[in-house]
């Protein structure tokens, strides 16, 4: 199976999910109202990932326009699903250690377990991803759109 094909159609499918977001006014309903209003975080995000969307759709669309040689790493093998056990596993743990261990001490776990199971290479780019992406998001989340995200309760 190509990869190319697969970041095509996913792409395109979050394309299309992201401008529903954009362009629905009463998607949120109740939550806390800000100045900025209840749809500033999900219309920022919509608009990542239609960012991120492009980023990787139009490299793959391109490739399969110009018709170039697959690379060895385009090839996506589906002989074995024993990866996708594994993240089903570290996902269920992580929605389980969640409420008691809060999210700063699950989030980074997962990130990194992830990463690994993915294949990253560098341990120490791996570990400064995992530790900086959700200190960022637990801040930007409580001090920015007041949204309290689990803390540790053991």
């Amino acid at each position: 199976m190509s990869r190319r094909h697969l970041d095509v159609a996913l792409c395109s499918a979050l394309i299309v999910a992201a401008l529903l977001i954009l362009t629905r006014e009463g998607l949120a309903q109740g939550g806390v109202e800000t100045r900025l209003g209840s749809m500033l975080m999900p219309r920022v995000v919509a608009g990542l990932v239609i960012l991120f969307s492009l980023m990787i759709g139009l490299p793959s669309l391109r490739g399969l326009l110009e018709n170039r040689p697959l690379l060895p790493a385009e090839l996506v093998e589906t002989s074995g699903l024993d990866g996708v056990f594994v993240y089903m596993a570290l996902l269920a743990a992580y929605w389980w250690a969640m409420p008691l261990v809060g999210f700063l001490v699950a989030t980074p776990v997962l990130i990194f377990a992830v990463a690994v199971l993915l294949g990253g290479r560098s341990w120490m780019a791996l570990l400064a991803v995992a530790l900086i992406t959700p200190t960022a998001i637990h801040y930007g989340s409580r001090e920015l759109i007041r949204v309290y995200l689990p803390e540790w309760s053991l």
